[in-house]
């Protein structure tokens, strides 16, 4: 499905109605006694047009009812959602200063934990898109991810508890954690619409995208000092905790969980069909351009977020006690760009335009890192900058693109073609992150930094004048699809209006 959904046309009234009219004509030329006998029957219409009057004033409570539901189950996912984040970063902070203190893992074992999340994304995230466009009830698997997953990190909690745990139990955990999360992101999705609806997608991901930054910031502050206090295994019972929570907040929810009936397919028909998620960016020029303006920023910023500690302590000469708050800005800004972005991306706001001027200035204030030099009083705030204001524009492009992708692609491939984005954007970190710490060996950090910055650029500015003649055509194409669905509703509805 290449072009947004339409919107939808009332149904036509009864071509039935359109006689009666006519059929009362004759009567007044029939014998005397039929006007007397017509006035009982124009008397007896009365009570029923209006004994309509309450059967159309019935629906606005409805409405609000229903918004009212709505609008309370969307408030519980942000809790369910903001809770697990929350605690999702303690265990994020806890399994390296586990695996090198406790464990006194080697630099290759850590990154082995690292490789382990990323793997289960390369592995199964497509036949995980396929798997996610056969399930009906979105928000019951979610619920059953999250509890596997508090299962899973407290298995590993009651270990370290016990000092039985190894580098192996860690890469284990951070392996199926990975295999949950490449689930869930497919799923998330079909859950989100069906919660927010199509046309509110866009203010519901930047609510919930808040929360999760704000919780990440949250976090990062507190996780440390609790893990070096209480230990790895309180951290991760926190974090079993807030899967459990975030579980009990989608059970409470009122809103039917059931989505469309769909064409039966046979699992392993679907399972072959698991590439179908990639084949929709590659049918429409607009699809394209965003394919290339969401994967190659990874690449680079994955590139720049390797180089990034080096640069700012060895370059930069910062002191280790600042640099948490460089990053800390980084955080604020996020929370700014979502507040931004709920703003922006109300509905009738053309979100395919906002994703691509979004992303090319995001990619533009990358630069400010690699200019930062001088004074550290100077060179530090450029580089916190250079940091945080990728991320405010970036925050606002990641609820964009969501809004685009939620209304372009058609529901029975949206889950294939979110773990298709999953895949390609994760083989694009781990490739910028190999080239980019290749490069800063070879050339100097700096460089390094210079290098990639600048291919991120040129590769949206190349492919930025075309997507936006594509993202243009596309709208105008929905404003007159609109316009004439409205026009052949009042069509419609003039005859059945005079009739009454």
């Amino acid at each position: 499905m290449d072009e947004p959904e339409s919107t939808p046309r009332p149904p036509r009234r009864s071509g039935a109605k359109a006689p009666v009219p006519g059929a009362e004509a004759p009567a007044p030329g029939a014998e005397a006694p039929a006007p007397g006998a017509e006035a009982p029957a124009r008397g007896a219409k009365a009570p029923a047009r209006g004994a309509k009057a309450p059967a159309r004033g019935a629906k606005a409570p409805a409405r609000g009812a229903e918004a009212a539901t709505r609008h309370r189950d969307l408030t519980l996912y942000w809790w369910g959602q903001t809770a697990s984040a929350f605690g999702s970063v303690f265990t994020a902070i806890a399994l390296p200063i586990v695996a090198v203190v406790q464990l006194g893992a080697s630099a290759m074992e850590v990154g082995l934990l690292s490789a382990a999340a990323t793997l289960p994304i390369l592995l199964f995230g497509l036949p995980a898109g396929a798997l996610a466009d056969r399930i009906t009830r979105p928000r019951r698997a979610l619920m059953a991810l999250d509890c596997v997953s508090a299962v899973t990190v407290a298995v590993v909690a009651l270990g370290l508890a016990q000092d039985i745990v190894t580098v192996v139990w860690l890469a284990c955990l951070s392996a199926a954690l990975g295999a949950m999360s490449t689930l869930s992101t497919a799923v998330y999705f079909l859950h989100l619409k069906q919660l927010a609806g199509a046309d509110r997608v866009g203010p519901a991901r930047a609510k919930l995208q808040a929360g999760q930054y704000g919780a990440s910031l949250i976090g990062r502050l507190l996780s440390g000092p609790a893990v070096a206090v209480l230990g790895g295994a309180s951290a991760l019972a926190l974090d079993a905790v807030s899967y459990l929570l975030s579980a009990v907040a989608l059970l409470s929810m009122r809103q039917p969980d059931r989505m469309p009936p769909r064409a039966g397919q046979p699992l392993a028909a679907t399972l072959r069909g698991a590439a179908d998620g990639l084949r929709f960016f590659t049918k429409d020029p607009f699809h394209r351009a965003l394919a290339v303006f969401v994967v190659v920023p990874t690449c680079t910023a994955a590139a720049v977020t390797a180089l990034t500690g080096p640069f700012l302590l060895r370059t930069l000469e910062l002191p280790t006690e600042a640099f948490g708050a460089v990053f800390a800005l980084s955080g604020i800004m996020g929370l700014g760009g979502s507040a931004v972005a709920s703003r922006l991306l109300r509905p009738g706001s053309d979100a395919r335009r906002v994703s691509l001027f979004t992303f090319t200035l995001a990619a533009a204030c990358t630069l400010l890192l690699p200019l930062s030099n001088g004074p550290l009083a100077l060179a530090a705030p450029s580089a916190a900058l250079g940091i945080g204001l990728p991320v405010f524009f970036g925050a606002i492009a990641n609820v964009a693109v969501t809004s685009v992708l939620v209304a372009d692609v058609p529901e029975a491939v949206l889950g294939r073609s979110m773990a298709a984005l999953q895949v390609c954007t994760a083989a694009a970190g781990i490739l910028g992150a190999l080239v980019g710490g290749a490069l800063g060996s070879r050339w100097g950090v700096r460089e390094a930094l210079w290098a990639m910055t600048l291919l991120g650029l040129a590769g949206v500015l190349v492919t930025l004048p075309r997507a936006l003649r594509t993202a243009r055509r596309l709208r105008e194409a929905a404003e007159r699809e609109t316009a004439a669905a409205r026009d052949e509703s009042l069509d419609a509805e003039g005859p059945a209006r005079r009739a009454t």
